[in-house]
Parts: structure tokens; C-alpha cells; sequence
């Protein structure tokens, strides 16, 4: 008999679990480009079709509501047919529909077009982040979907670069053909080089033989041969419906997660989206305010790889504490300061906000069992994206009110208060439910 949980907490960083970053660092990098292949595409678009810039607000709002729907579907079918074959299929689904965006002629196609990929896109991401947190032992998940997921990052903010470089050659059409077709031979290539979760398939009672070969893998020198069984000892065998979220000790756990996700989201994009323009309203230059904007995201992906050892140490307080410095950040921007000192402050908001991010991500892979692990994710992310929705019309509603700019930001500092409030609330669900948890598991065995 072998103990896979014990197998996991005792792998050590090598060619196997480094293949694995690699390639799911891959395939998100290409999740990321392609979500974010339309904003850059848009400009040139609209030049071509001699439409208002304003008529892609319902191609953006198509695709964010397609990643709702897939994150939420597809996190399901992530937990009952398995993290590779969701995330070959989800990768392949996204590639085809962006490739095909490149044919379009009017607004009303890219709408239905960006809806249908989104479902794809939606789904790889909480498929992702689950199979890498089941590979990873237990000290070192977040800082290994930490790195994993940073890759949604490079491939969101690289596609500026690509756009950059291909359009004035090419014209706005090779954008999705090229991040579709890369999407597409990274899922071919992925039947082969991604390898399923062993624990899912332990969890399951699936492919012996598969497993076998994982094991082999994972540690070279263990000795398992065809009468070999494989258990985990840290979690109940057997499988789990969408019912379960809100089950034993998770019936807390998961509403409150689903808030911090909400609030964060909200957060996360009025400042993403709405930084430049407030800016230029308090008579930075476009240029320079720009400039000083880009602080955000750079602030956000440094800030969430420094900071991942300290969430895999101290978990729910690195939230609180991160949300509890945004707050103060965030006021401060409305002030006026030397435009170094607010290059600061605006990548400090980005450590803040796309640091707490990350480690949601991160924790939302530790908090679930196996048999829910995509489920949980894939629902805290669908149903974050309402907040994403409500932040990118904050600045609008903001505006609309006439505040002072630093009244206005002010007011989004509230939102921290309650993201590290919520956030307190649920480390202490979470202590609870683990402590449950453990008990059910040992009454089993």
C-alpha cells in the first residue's frame, strides 16, 4: 500500500513538479492573452469598421459574463471527469473561437464570438490552479500557483507587446490567429507533456496504471508493481456534488470566500480600469498618467510572487494584512504628491489588491478538498466576476457624483476595510472546518 498524500508532502522541487509549473505557466499565459487579445485588437477595429470605440463595452461585458459561465460549469466538470481533459478541451474550445474572431465582420459577431470563448477561458483557469495545488505539498501551495498563475499575467500584459509588433504588419486580425492557434497547439501538445492529478485519480479509484506511471515520476526509486494500492490518508474517499459547497464545515467557508472574491474583484478592476482617466481628470498628462498606471499591474505580479511564501506560512492573516494596508494606499492616491512618490503609492496598491488576489487564488486551491477543488475555485471566480463587473462601473457612478478626487478615492478605500473584515471572518471558518474536517476523516479510518 503507498500513501499518495504522504508522497505529495515529501516531493521535492525537481524535473517533474518544474515540467508541471512550466506548462500550466504556459497554458494560463495563453489564457491570459487571449482574454485580453480584444482590448488590444479594439482600436484597429473600429478604425476598420467605422464603429464608435463605446460599442465594444458589450463585446468586453460578452466575454467577462462567457468567463463566469465557464468558470463556474467547467470548475464542475473539472471534479468529475478530471483537471487535464477539462483544461485540453477548455484550451482547445477558446483557441478555435478566437481563431474565428478573425473572420468576423460586425460588433454583433465578436459579441457571441468573445461570449463562447470566454466559457473556454473561464473553465482552464480553476482547472489549473487545482491540478498544481494537488501536486504540491501543503507548505508550498501558494507559492507554487502563485508562480503558476503569474503566467496569466505575462500573457495579459505581453499581448501589448505582441499587438505592438504584429499590427502595423499584419493588421488587427493576427492577433487571434495567433493567440488562438497557440492556445490550440499548447492543448494538442498537453495530451502528451500535462499529466492528471494523481489525487484525483486515487480520489476516484481510476487508471491504476496511470498512477503507477505518476508515481514513477513523482520518485523514480519507489518500488510499485501491478498488486500495489494507493490511498490518501488526509482526505475521505468518494465523490462530492455542487451541494457539498455549502455542506459541514464548509456552509461558511464558501459564502465568505465568495465575498472577499466579490469585494477584491471590485477593488482589483475600478483601479485597473479607471486609474488613467482619473489621473488625466487631475491634470496628469495622458502620457504620464499612463506611465504611472502601469505601476498597477508591475506593483501586483512582483508583490504577489514576494508575498507567496508568507501566505503559505500564515494563510488568511497575509490577506487581512494586505487588505488592511490597501486601505490607507488606496486613500492616498487622491492627494496631490510628486509623481515618484505617486508611481509608489500606485504599486503599492498593485502589491495590495493583485497580491490579494493571487492569494485568494491560491487559498481557494487549499481550502477544498479533492472531490471540490475545481468546483470551489471555479465558483468563487465566476461569482467574483460580478465584482469585476461593479467595479468597472464604479468609476462611472464616482464620477458621475462630482466628488474631489480625493473624496473620491476615499470612498473605494472603504472597501478594504471590509475585504480585511470578511477576510478575518473566514481564517476563522476555515480553523473551524479543518478542525472538523480532520475529526470526520479519523472516525472514517
Amino acid at each position: 500500500m503507498l500513501n499518495v498524500s504522504q508522497l505529495v508532502e515529501e516531493q521535492k522541487l525537481g524535473r517533474f513538479s518544474i515540467a508541471l509549473l512550466a506548462w500550466c505557466f504556459l497554458i494560463v499565459l495563453l489564457d491570459g492573452y487571449d482574454q485580453i487579445a480584444i482590448a488590444f485588437a479594439a482600436p484597429a477595429i473600429a478604425q476598420a469598421w467605422h464603429v464608435k470605440a463605446g460599442s465594444f463595452a458589450q463585446v468586453f461585458g460578452a466575454g467577462l459574463f462567457g468567463v463566469l459561465i465557464g468558470s463556474l460549469a467547467l470548475g464542475f466538470a473539472g471534479d468529475r471527469f478530471g483537471r487535464k481533459r477539462t483544461i485540453i478541451y477548455g484550451s482547445i474550445w477558446f483557441g478555435l473561437l478566437t481563431m474565428a474572431c478573425a473572420w468576423t465582420r460586425s460588433i454583433d459577431q465578436l459579441i457571441v464570438l468573445r461570449f463562447l470563448a470566454g466559457i473556454g477561458m473561464g473553465g482552464v483557469v480553476p482547472n489549473t490552479v487545482a491540478l498544481v495545488a494537488e501536486y504540491a505539498p501543503k507548505q508550498r501551495r501558494a507559492t507554487w500557483v502563485t508562480l503558476m498563475f503569474s503566467g496569466f499575467s505575462v500573457g495579459a500584459g505581453g499581448g501589448g507587446a505582441v499587438s505592438s509588433w504584429l499590427l502595423p504588419h499584419f493588421g488587427w486580425s493576427v492577433i487571434f490567429w495567433f493567440g488562438g492557434a497557440a492556445a490550440v497547439l499548447v492543448a494538442l501538445a498537453s495530451i502528451f507533456a500535462l499529466p492528471e492529478s494523481i489525487r484525483f485519480l486515487v480520489l476516484n479509484q481510476r487508471d491504476p496504471v496511470l498512477i503507477r506511471r505518476l508515481v514513477r515520476r513523482m520518485d523514480p526509486n519507489l518500488d510499485v508493481s501491478q498488486i500495489t494500492t494507493f490511498v490518501l490518508d488526509d482526505e475521505p474517499v468518494g465523490r462530492a456534488g455542487p451541494c457539498a459547497l455549502f455542506s459541514g464545515p464548509l456552509r461558511y467557508v464558501t459564502p465568505l470566500l465568495w465575498v472577499v472574491f466579490i469585494l477584491n474583484s471590485l477593488a482589483l478592476h475600478f483601479l485597473q480600469n479607471w486609474l488613467p482617466l482619473i489621473f488625466g481628470i487631475a491634470g496628469i498628462a495622458p502620457q504620464q498618467a499612463a506611465i504611472v498606471a502601469m505601476m498597477f499591474p508591475v506593483g501586483g505580479t512582483i508583490g504577489a510572487l514576494v508575498l507567496s511564501r508568507f501566505v503559505d506560512r500564515h494563510g488568511m492573516v497575509a490577506i487581512v494584512a494586505l487588505a488592511a494596508l490597501g486601505c490607507p494606499v488606496a486613500a492616498s492616491l487622491g492627494h496631490s504628491m510628486p509623481q515618484p512618490l505617486l508611481m509608489v503609492f500606485v504599486f503599492m496598491s498593485g502589491v495590495c489588491v493583485i497580491g490579494t488576489q493571487f492569494g485568494l487564488y491560491a487559498l481557494a486551491g487549499i481550502i477544498y478538498p479533492t472531490s471540490l477543488r475545481s468546483a470551489g475555485v471555479g465558483t468563487a471566480i465566476g461569482i467574483g466576476k460580478f465584482g469585476s463587473v461593479a467595479g468597472s462601473m464604479l468609476g462611472g457612478v464616482l464620477l458621475a457624483m462630482h466628488l474631489p478626487i480625493d473624496r473620491l478615492f476615499i470612498n473605494v478605500s472603504i472597501v478594504f476595510v471590509f475585504i480585511a473584515g470578511f477576510s478575518m471572518m473566514l481564517g476563522w471558518s476555515h480553523r473551524v472546518s479543518k478542525g472538523l474536517a480532520t475529526a470526520s476523516i479519523h472516525r472514517s479510518s
